[in-house]
């Protein structure tokens, strides 16, 4: 009689297991796959602040889909409670998007009930009806999470808060050490960096020639006084060309032009960061404090200038 317990319960914790597993091969089939880069959005806070993803590159970004009258969303709060206390200290932003409409209930459940302290938006329209934000990031069921790379890219979505934890944890040894409270922001904005870095990016004749692109990811620090120190290139990715004329080029000869193309590439991303105007610094406590950032320059042989 014990026997057959003890393999009633064992059976029942293997489906139950297996239920929590199948999850995602479930719910999360329609979700945009690691390697995609995060559409960009806009939202408000409560306190009519627009957020803007892109202000955010640079960083793992949690996007944690959810809303107050959820009970599966309510449950995993305490989860995401202990996640963002864990790595608060790092490169890792959470930004919680909710689909109430009901905007008492909405600040009511994360400020005064759970104290959220993370980023929080919301459309505050009917979800799957008037919200435009699931349908850029393929939301069917709540709660939905995803994990963003500091270039911009999915590295993960999920219902399972789980699983989100895991996928930090084995990123911990990549992580950077955050001592601000602010983080340094250049004067105007990531639009106005964007702006700088494509009007003033050069190239040399045979790179232009060849139509070569490139994303060129540099870190370097940003002084108390807002000036730029320390730039390195960390990574030259996604160099390739759209030329006739590369194509016609022997395999040797196109294996010289694109190391040259490389070259260029590292030289003139050190260029532009180390000539960039003056950054607002990060703070600490409210005073200037000196922290590390990175950006990824996005060279584009076919850039004509602003649009008039």
């Amino acid at each position: 009689m014990r026997r057959t317990i003890l393999s009633t319960m064992f059976l029942l914790a293997t489906f139950a297991t297996a239920a929590a597993q199948d999850l995602d091969s479930k719910y999360a089939t329609n979700l945009l796959k690691p390697g995609t880069v995060a559409p960009d959005f806009t939202l408000r806070t409560a306190d009519e602040k627009d957020i803007k993803l892109r202000e955010f590159r640079g960083n793992y970004v949690v996007l944690d889909f959810w809303a107050s009258w959820c009970p599966d969303c309510r449950k995993d709060i305490p989860a995401m409670k202990q996640l963002w206390s864990n790595l608060m200290d790092y490169n890792v932003r959470i930004i919680g998007i909710s689909f109430d409409t009901n905007k008492e209930a909405w600040v009511n459940t994360y400020w005064d009930k759970y104290q959220m302290n993370w980023t929080q938006v919301s459309e505050l329209k009917k979800w799957k009806k008037d919200t435009k934000i699931d349908r850029l990031y393929h939301v069917d069921w709540i709660p939905t999470m995803y994990l963003i790379d500091p270039n911009g890219r999915i590295v993960l979505g999920t219902v399972e808060i789980e699983k989100l934890r895991a996928t930090l944890e084995g990123l911990r040894p990549q992580l950077k050490m955050s001592t601000a409270d602010v983080m340094p922001v250049y004067v105007g904005g990531n639009e106005a960096m964007q702006q700088y870095l494509k009007e003033h990016q050069l190239y040399t004749l045979q790179t232009r020639k060849m139509r070569i692109s490139a994303n060129v990811k540099v870190s370097f620090s940003v002084e108390m006084d807002g000036t730029i120190t320390g730039a390195r290139v960390l990574d030259v990715a996604e160099l390739k060309t759209n030329s006739p004329k590369y194509d016609k080029l022997s395999e040797d000869r196109k294996a010289e032009v694109l190391a040259a193309a490389t070259e260029h590439f590292r030289k003139e991303a050190i260029r532009l960061v180390e000539h960039m105007p003056l950054w607002t610094p990060a703070l600490k406590n409210g005073r200037p404090v000196k922290e590390k950032t990175t950006i990824v320059i996005e060279f584009d042989p076919y850039y004509k200038g602003p649009k008039k």
